[in-house]
């Protein structure tokens, strides 16, 4: 039996329409939505980016304040961290006494000068060279000091009155550490506008850095 020719036509059209793909509009609105899914998705990401380069941030300073510890105790000088605030830059130096404690303060190779900030004395300590031993670093992009908190303490004087007196290029109080192992007390705040800022706590009987978890920035004009 022959089928009615309206029949043959319908079912071809239906199978040129099924052929034919998606159409200029569905295209369209497919575009739209997955347009509309990236622009939720991407500050997502990027604010995942972020975090982790504030946590990179902590690490690092961390991991400089462990270095500079060692480097005090394995040379038996006292090691200074500064930093420029307001900016990423670091260093790590030795101190050496303007008047050379070494030399003057203890001859007998006891541990007065140690208990007063000062460096191993007698035919232990060898000559340095601040230049060839001074570490700078850079905090990762975008991310600066925006507060150094340090316990100032009777130890610590001596040091801390020669460096203002040398005013050293904007440098800021220096974090000490000791040949005995112990550190300044200190709280290092880094930031990143819209991001956030940790804490690197150094707490000085035992030296031993701490890093924050991630809290809102400092609020501009907000007092330290």
């Amino acid at each position: 039996m022959a089928t009615p020719s309206y029949r043959r036509h319908s079912v071809q059209n239906r199978r040129s329409r099924v052929n034919a793909g998606f159409t200029l509009v569905e295209l369209l609105l497919v575009l739209a939505l997955l347009a509309g899914m990236a622009a939720l998705v991407v500050p997502s990401f990027g604010g995942l980016l972020a975090d982790r380069g504030m946590a990179r941030a902590g690490d690092q300073l961390r991991v400089a304040m462990m270095q500079a510890r060692l480097s005090a105790m394995r040379s038996g000088r006292t090691y200074m961290m500064q930093f420029r605030q307001g900016s990423g830059e670091m260093r790590t130096l030795p101190w050496v006494d303007m008047n050379d404690m070494t030399e003057a303060a203890d001859q007998t190779g006891g541990s007065s000068a140690l208990l007063t900030g000062g460096n191993l004395v007698g035919g232990t300590m060898r000559a340095v060279d601040i230049e060839a031993e001074t570490r700078n670093a850079e905090l990762p992009a975008a991310t600066t000091i925006a507060e150094v908190n340090i316990q100032s303490s009777p130890r610590s004087f001596l040091i801390e009155t020669q460096m203002q007196a040398q005013a050293s290029n904007d440098w800021g109080q220096p974090i000490l550490f000791y040949p005995d192992g112990s550190t300044s007390t200190a709280a290092v705040t880094m930031q990143s506008d819209q991001v956030g800022r940790v804490v690197v706590l150094l707490r000085g009987l035992t030296g031993e850095p701490t890093v924050t978890d991630i809290f809102a920035p400092i609020a501009a004009g907000a007092g330290s």
